[in-house]
């Protein structure tokens, strides 16, 4: 009897090693395209169209046994235009090598919160737009991507170029019959990193806020009993609003069209609230001294230039820092 079960418990056993044989499937291995790039110029780095341009030298290499013309069926999703020339493929004793000289312009979400200590990933993204990724994945030649030395963009600083490879996947088979499913193709995205030279921008555009500021502060030592003092110090401190108003124009026509608050948004609203303190004040001050209480004026005015001023470096210097920190 026990050997009758063994006997069937080892029949059953081979039928079923049989059925998984016959059953099982290979999954095929896609094949391999490695790709690579070189940045050659950089520019027209544009926060109002939100792009910016580059050219650069593409390259991608195969298995010289695949017939495949990865440059040509190459998508590039994120370029408003794309031309591409001098086109060169070689045969090597096992692959086969493909070059283009790239020239694009290239779409790219400036985000200025932290203006002028920003810093930004330029990306390009490059897909593939026809074979899937069950046949065709992308490797990064990372060895030889990089970006020519003599490359510069003024108020610039480039800290390195690096190139990864992924797959996209789509929500949609694109109407393709008897396909299930999304879609997956294989991905290249090429990064150029850099960060604006932020200090002497800075001062550029924030100098005359800042003079306005000492201005203010100076406002606070004109007597305001006197009706030729009070009326200088009310005029000087309009004026210096207005002068706040002008610049923020011109940081405006800087940075473009952004619905931000930036760092110098900032800076500037907290320049015309410490105007407007300084307004009051000499009102108040006038209020006094036509009251007879001209020693409490006095003593109102040094502190509150004292306390305005110290508020004033406090909340520019934390502003300040958490913009750098945070870029």
């Amino acid at each position: 009897m026990k050997k009758f079960l063994n006997a069937v418990i080892l029949a059953i056993g081979s039928a079923l090693a049989a059925v998984a044989a016959t059953g099982s499937v290979t999954t095929p291995v896609p094949a391999k395209v490695t790709l690579g790039a070189y940045v050659i110029a950089l520019y027209d780095l544009n926060p109002n169209n939100n792009t910016f341009a580059a050219d650069l030298w593409l390259w991608a290499q195969h298995d010289k046994a695949l017939d495949f013309k990865p440059l040509k069926s190459l998508e590039p999703e994120n370029a408003r235009t794309f031309a591409t020339s001098l086109d060169v493929t070689e045969d090597h004793p096992a692959e086969r090598y493909h070059a283009t000289k790239v020239r694009g312009v290239f779409s790219h979400n400036w985000n200025v919160v932290n203006f002028p200590f920003d810093r930004h990933e330029l990306r390009i993204r490059l897909s593939e737009g026809q074979t899937e990724a069950d046949q065709l994945v992308y490797a990064a030649d990372s060895a030889n991507t990089g970006i020519d030395p003599v490359v510069r963009v003024e108020g610039w600083r480039i800290e390195k170029v690096a190139l990864e490879t992924s797959v996209r996947t789509f929500t949609t088979t694109f109407g393709e019959p008897e396909a299930q499913g999304g879609s997956t193709y294989a991905q290249g995205i090429l990064s150029i990193f850099i960060v604006r030279d932020a200090l002497s921008l800075f001062w550029k555009l924030h100098a005359a806020v800042y003079i306005a500021f000492l201005v203010s502060i100076v406002s606070f030592f004109m007597d305001p009993s006197k009706d030729g003092l009070f009326n200088g110090r009310v005029s000087l401190t309009i004026g210096m609003i207005f002068a706040v108003v002008i610049n923020t124009q011109r940081v405006a026509a800087t940075l473009g069209q952004t619905t931000a608050f930036t760092l110098a948004e900032k800076i500037h609203v907290v320049t015309l609230l410490e105007l407007l303190c300084a307004l009051v004040c000499a009102l108040y001050s006038r209020h006094l001294h036509t009251s007879n209480r001209g020693a409490i004026a006095d003593r109102v005015d040094r502190r509150m230039a004292a306390a305005l001023a110290l508020a004033y470096i406090l909340v520019n210097a934390a502003l300040i820092f958490f913009a750098a920190r945070a870029a």
